[in-house]
C-alpha cells in the first residue's frame, strides 16, 4: 500500500479516536482526574518490540552481507584493490567484522537524532495501538459528591516518534532530540449538561470545546516521564485556558506486572473558571436562588495523583486497574456548586481490559 494511503488511514484512525473520546458521557466533561494516560509502552521496550528488534537486526545483517558481496564483485570488475579478499557466508560467518560495510541506515536508535528528528514520520515504520474498555466509578461532574458507574474507553496510539494519542488528546512531536519532545497538542473536551446533576440546575450547559495548544515532554533514567501542556478553548464551550503538568514514575516492572504512579497539577484561566465554577445573577435566579452569586478567579484548580498497574494476561492482552485522587484548591472549592452540593475530594477507580496491536509499514 502506498505511503499516502497509510497516512490517510493513520489520520482517519486519529479522527475516529477523537470522536470516540468526545462521545464519552457529559458527566466527564470537566474531568481531568478520571483515567491515567500512562501506557505500558512509555518505558522501555516491550517483549514484542525486543523480538522485532532481533528479527530486524538479523535481516539487516543478511542484507549487509549481500551488499558487501556486490561491492567486492564490482570492485573486481574495476580491477580495484580488495580490502576484504575473502568473504564467507553462512552460519560460521563470525570472522566477517564489518557486516554493515558502507551501508547507511536510519534505525530505531536514530529516531531522535537531530533537532528535527521528529520528521522521521515521513518514512513510516511502525505504529503501536492499544485499545481498552472497562468500568469506572467516578463523580458525575467535577466537584460532585455523587458518584456513578460508567463505561471507560481507552485508546493509545504511537505513530513512530511523531504522533501520540491518548485520553488526554493528541500530541504532535514536531521537534525533538534525545528523550525530549516539543510540539502542538489538541483535545476535544466533552460538554457538561445541567441535567447531569440537580446541583447544576440553572447554570446552563457548557458545550463541547476544541482545545488547541502546545506541549513539552521528556523522559529520563528510564523510569520517569515529565509532561506539561497549555491549551486554549477555541470553539463554543469554555473558551478559556487550561495548563496542566504531570510527573510519572515507574515503580516496578517485570514480565508479568508493572506499576506506575503519577502526580499532576492543573491551573485554569478566568474564562475557564467562569464557565465551570462562577454563578452569575441570571444563573442564580434560574436556580431559584438556590445557588448564590459567585465569581470564580483564575488559579490552581486541583492537585492529585494516580496509581496504575499493568498485568499481562496474554500475549497481547493486559488488565489495567487504576485509582485516582484529586484535591480541589480553595478558591475553586468555594463555588456553591462544590461547597454546598459537592466535595473538594475527588476519587475514581476502575480498570481496563486492553489489547495491544502493532502495525508495520514498509516492511517485507
Amino acid at each position: 500500500m502506498r505511503l499516502w494511503n497509510w497516512s490517510k488511514f493513520a489520520f482517519a484512525l486519529l479522527g475516529s479516536a477523537i470522536v470516540t473520546a468526545s462521545g464519552v458521557t457529559s458527566a466527564s466533561a470537566q474531568q481531568n482526574i478520571d483515567e491515567p494516560s500512562l501506557s505500558p509502552m512509555i518505558f522501555g521496550e516491550t517483549e514484542k518490540e525486543r523480538r522485532e528488534k532481533i528479527r530486524k537486526e538479523a535481516q539487516d545483517e543478511r542484507e549487509a552481507e549481500i551488499i558487501s558481496i556486490e561491492q567486492l564483485r564490482d570492485g573486481q570488475n574495476l580491477d580495484e584493490p580488495q580490502l576484504r579478499p575473502l568473504v564467507r557466508m553462512g552460519k560460521d560467518d563470525d570472522e566477517f567484522d564489518d557486516k554493515n560495510g558502507s551501508r547507511i541506515t536510519l534505525g530505531d536508535e536514530d529516531d531522535d537524532v537531530g533537532f528535527f528528528g521528529g520528521f522521521g514520520f515521513l518514512i513510516p515504520d511502525e505504529t503501536n495501538l492499544s485499545l481498552g474498555v472497562g468500568p469506572v466509578y467516578r463523580p458525575d461532574y467535577f466537584g460532585s459528591d455523587d458518584y456513578e458507574f460508567d463505561a471507560d474507553p481507552q485508546i493509545y496510539v504511537r505513530f513512530r516518534n511523531f504522533i501520540f494519542l491518548d485520553d488526554d488528546g493528541v500530541d504532535f512531536a514536531l521537534f525533538g532530540f534525545s528523550k525530549f519532545k516539543v510540539g502542538p497538542t489538541i483535545r476535544i473536551q466533552t460538554r457538561r449538561d445541567q441535567d447531569d446533576n440537580p446541583a447544576l440546575l440553572g447554570l446552563g450547559d457548557v458545550g463541547t470545546t476544541f482545545e488547541f495548544g502546545g506541549f513539552i515532554a521528556t523522559t529520563f533514567a528510564e523510569r520517569f516521564a515529565v509532561k506539561a501542556k497549555a491549551r486554549h478553548g477555541l470553539k463554543t464551550g469554555h473558551r478559556g485556558t487550561i495548563v496542566d503538568g504531570s510527573l510519572t514514575a515507574l515503580l516496578f516492572r517485570s514480565k508479568a506486572v508493572s506499576l506506575a504512579a503519577t502526580g499532576r497539577a492543573t491551573w485554569i484561566g478566568n474564562r475557564y473558571a467562569d464557565a465551570f465554577f462562577s454563578v452569575t445573577p441570571e444563573q442564580s435566579l434560574a436556580s431559584q436562588n438556590v445557588l448564590p452569586v459567585f465569581d470564580a478567579d483564575s488559579g490552581f484548580r486541583d492537585i492529585g495523583g494516580s496509581v496504575t498497574a499493568f498485568i499481562n494476561i496474554g500475549k497481547r492482552w493486559s488488565l489495567n486497574p487504576y485509582a485516582t485522587y484529586s484535591f480541589i484548591a480553595n478558591d475553586i472549592a468555594d463555588t456553591p456548586i462544590i461547597s454546598q452540593f459537592g466535595s473538594r475530594n475527588q476519587y475514581a477507580v476502575g480498570f481496563h481490559i486492553q489489547r495491544e496491536i502493532t502495525f508495520n509499514f514498509g516492511k517485507k
